[in-house]
Order: C-alpha cells, then sequence, then structure tokens
C-alpha cells in the first residue's frame, strides 16, 4: 500500500512542483486581499480537470470580495476533512512572488505558509479518487480566504453560514508545523484602539488635546500588565521552548495626524495578546478593558475595533484522526512526531469548538514562514501528499474510526 502511494506521489512530482510555483505567482497578499479571484479560479480548473466536486462561496467585500472553496469526494460513513487557505502575508519584494528552486527548496511568498500544504492536500485528495476507488470513505476539504487578518470573512462567514463543518470525525490543516502536529493552539485577542484629540497649528498646541501623549500614558499602563502576563507559562509541549509564556504585543501597527505641525486628530495603535490554554479569553479581556477603562474615567475619548479575537484550544492526541495521523507520519518519515501546541492561534479553534477533533500538520517550517527567505523543501511537501493518502486510508482500516 505505502509503495503504491510512493509510486503515484513520485509520478506527480513534477505536477506538483508547477503548481506550487504557479500558486506563488498567483499574488493573493492579504491585507488587503489582492487576486483572490484568480487564485480560486485557478484552484477550480484543477479540481475541475481531476473531476473532483466543489463549489465556490462569493462573500462580497466592495473592492475585495473574498472566495472559498467547499468540496467533497468518496462516500461511506467515515469522512475526513481537509482544510486550508490560500492568502499570504504581504511581501517584503515583488520578487518573492517570483518562486526560485535551488536544490530542494522552492523559494517563494506563501511556499511554507501555506501553498505548498494547500497542494499536497489536494493531489493527496487526486490519488484517493484516482487509485483507491475502492475505499470507503467521504474525503471533503475547504479552501478559504482571510486567515492571515482573523478568517472573519474566510472560515469565520463559513462557520456563521452553516456551510461548515461538514460531516466528518476530524479536520487537517496543511500549516507549516516544521515536523510536529499541531493539536493546541493559543487564542488570540487582537484589537485596534483608536484614541480621538483635538486639532490645531502647533503654534496653538495648548489649545489642542493630543491623542499620540495619550497613547504613551496608556501605553505606560499596559506594560505593567504586560510583565505579569509574560509570567504565566504554559504546561504544554512547545517549540522554541521559550514561546510557553503568554504573550501582549503593543503597537504592532501604529500612527497618528496628517503633518509634523499639527496636533493630531486621531491615533492609534494595536494590541496583539496571545493566550495560552491554561488562560481563559474573557478574563483576558476584562484585564485590557479595565486598563482601558481607567483611561476612560481620566476623559480620555477611545474607541476600539476587534481584528481578531479566538479561545484557546486543542484535540486529544488519541482520536482515531490524531493516531492515523501520526502512524501515517512514522510510516514516510521513519519516526514518530511530536504533539505540540502551536505558538500562535490556528483555525482548528472552529472544529475543537464544535467537538471535532482537528489538527495542524504540513510540510512547512515556521520558522521561515512570512519570512523574506521563505521557502519550503520539495521531499517534505511530496511526503505530505504521502502521509494525508496514508491517514485518509488508515482511517479507513481503523475499528475506531
Amino acid at each position: 500500500m505505502i509503495e503504491k502511494i510512493e509510486q503515484k506521489t513520485e509520478s506527480y512530482r513534477q505536477e506538483i512542483i508547477d503548481t506550487v510555483c504557479e500558486l506563488i505567482e498567483i499574488q493573493t497578499e492579504n491585507p488587503p486581499g489582492l487576486n483572490y479571484k484568480s487564485c480560486i479560479d485557478y484552484l477550480s480548473q484543477k479540481l475541475l480537470a481531476w473531476e473532483i466536486d466543489h463549489r465556490i462561496i462569493n462573500i462580497p467585500n466592495g473592492k475585495y470580495p473574498r472566495f472559498s472553496i467547499i468540496g467533497n469526494y468518496g462516500m461511506g460513513e467515515k469522512a475526513i476533512h481537509f482544510h486550508g487557505h490560500y492568502d499570504v502575508v504581504p511581501a517584503f519584494v515583488e520578487s518573492q512572488f517570483h518562486p526560485r528552486i535551488t536544490r530542494d527548496r522552492i523559494y517563494g511568498r506563501g511556499s511554507s505558509d501555506m501553498k505548498s500544504g494547500l497542494v499536497a492536500m489536494l493531489f493527496a485528495i487526486r490519488i484517493m479518487k484516482e487509485h483507491f476507488p475502492e475505499l470507503s470513505i467521504q474525503v471533503s476539504f475547504s479552501i478559504v480566504p482571510d486567515e492571515e487578518t482573523g478568517s472573519q470573512l474566510g472560515t469565520q462567514y463559513l462557520f456563521d453560514q452553516g456551510i461548515l463543518p461538514m460531516n466528518s470525525l476530524g479536520m487537517i490543516m496543511p500549516e507549516p508545523t516544521s515536523g510536529a502536529i499541531w493539536n493546541a493552539n493559543k487564542g488570540a485577542l487582537t484589537l485596534r484602539v483608536i484614541l480621538k484629540g483635538k486639532p490645531v497649528h502647533v503654534a496653538l498646541e495648548h489649545q489642542g488635546i493630543n491623542p499620540f501623549e495619550q497613547i504613551i500614558e496608556i501605553g505606560n499602563s499596559l506594560l505593567e500588565l504586560k510583565q505579569k502576563i509574560m509570567g504565566r507559562k504554559t504546561s504544554m509541549r512547545v517549540t522554541p521552548p521559550e514561546a510557553n509564556r503568554s504573550t501582549m504585543l503593543i503597537g504592532g501597527e501604529s500612527g497618528s495626524g496628517v503633518n509634523f505641525n499639527v496636533v493630531p486628530d486621531t491615533a492609534f495603535f494595536t494590541i496583539d495578546r496571545r493566550i495560552n490554554p491554561e488562560e481563559n479569553l474573557d478574563e483576558a479581556r476584562l484585564e485590557l478593558m479595565e486598563i482601558f477603562n481607567h483611561h476612560i474615567s481620566q476623559g480620555k475619548e477611545i474607541e476600539f475595533e476587534i481584528l481578531q479575537e479566538g479561545a484557546p484550544s486543542s484535540a486529544s492526541q488519541f482520536s482515531p484522526v490524531a493516531q492515523a495521523l501520526n502512524q501515517s507520519i512514522l510510516a514516510v518519515k521513519g519516526q514518530a512526531p511530536n504533539f505540540e501546541l502551536c505558538p500562535g492561534v490556528l483555525e482548528i479553534r472552529f472544529f475543537n469548538k464544535l467537538g471535532i477533533p482537528a489538527y495542524a500538520y504540513g510540510p512547512g517550517l515556521l520558522e521561515v514562514s512570512h519570512c523574506k527567505d521563505e521557502y519550503v523543501e520539495i521531499s517534505n511537501v511530496l511526503d505530505c501528499v504521502k502521509i494525508y493518502t496514508l491517514t485518509c486510508i488508515f482511517g479507513v482500516k481503523s475499528k475506531d474510526f
């Protein structure tokens, strides 16, 4: 069985490499959400050529509409779901969208996070359909945008509309996990904080209200809270070990004003609070609001925009899907992976919340994702095609699946 999967995967080697490169060339930068339709059309044409049933979901969003694909293959009571995103973070330089191959590596924006994983997932479904039609299993999948900016118009939308989840006993997504299985994720509370001021000429500064200076006051209060937050550590295994701390990034984005000689009318900054599984999202929100309410009581005019919000989540490493994935990795790689906490937030949270055990495992490396020299190893992409295919087969054969 494994030999057959290896042979079929190898027969698709060049097509897999070409597909990864062609996807990288489609510049799906988010924000703002560029070329989404081109990417979805490209993927849809692939699925049509492979005769895999799917449909496109259109989410209007002004100048930058969003598009998702959902689909499925096969019949049977046993079901597994694959889920991936096609948006990428903005490139440092335009040349990142011109993929280059050096030995076993494909370089380019999205190569690791996570267009290579998306390709591996789809080719695994293709292999299942074309070469193992006798197996009684349902394989469903979803391809979404906006994972990099909070998921509101991607996965969140599909759940809110009742389109997801599809029938499955578990979900796998091909995030860049650096060889581990992520069966848990940190939570996230990401805010844009906006302060209102009173603009005047710099010569009459005393008549204005400077919201930038107010940010400095609030920032000092937040730094005190940050010291407490960083003292909280998770007991779960995480790589690197230093990522066991809870975190709060202040000022990932910030700005104010229109010119150097005008008191700003507004100022803003962001807070990105990452919450360990031992913490509580509601309590984390309350901690922040206590600080802001104190400053509001002193007369500051503050508004908030929620950019991302999600509770920590986890799935058992002993579920049938987890064990099928674990056995598949051992069979292909020769070594069992670790089950670990993702140091960031993951879309497994949407599935775990509804009791569907969800896991991330992909060909990329977290340590190079979002970086200037982002890359993926071709051998890892091919291995993941084998692993995802084998996971479906092990799932069929498992009496517990």
